[in-house]
């Protein structure tokens, strides 16, 4: 994991639901706001979709590049790991959405936009990711 092996125990349990939950609840909508901005319908049903995910890649990027700098101690770290990578990033990413969109187009007969759109999620979310890695590291 960035940033090292995260201490749990050094917050109360009912502090670390308490982020998570309302981290999560915070990356549900802004995930829902951004799926609203891009809907769309037809060949580029899962556009939204494509879109969310390469955002959390990056940004989940950003905060494990974050963890690997900051002076911080080992409960600092772990709360905004649980904050923004175990909350906002795990409410906001849609792995589930993207595998039905994959369905869908499978279902559909559209193999070519299929392989494309699960093609393009998979490679651009990861270079996302390592961007967004490289930047959080400079902090």
């Amino acid at each position: 994991m960035a940033g090292g092996a995260f201490d749990y125990t050094q917050l109360p349990a009912w502090l670390r639901i308490l982020i998570v939950g309302v981290s999560g609840g915070a990356g549900a909508i802004c995930r829902y706001l951004i799926m609203l901005a891009t809907r769309t319908t037809g060949d580029l049903q899962g556009f939204g979709t494509l879109v969310v995910n390469v955002i959390a890649c990056f940004l989940i990027g950003i905060f494990g590049g974050i963890l690997v700098v900051v002076p911080w101690g080992s409960a600092q770290k772990t709360a905004f790991a649980l904050m923004t990578m175990t909350g906002f990033c795990g409410g906001f990413s849609t792995l589930s959405a993207f595998t039905l969109d994959c369905v869908k187009y499978y279902e559909a007969g559209q193999i070519f936009i299929w392989i494309v759109f699960a093609t393009l999620t998979i490679f651009v979310s990861l270079f996302g990711c390592a961007v967004g890695y490289y930047i959080g590291q400079k902090f």
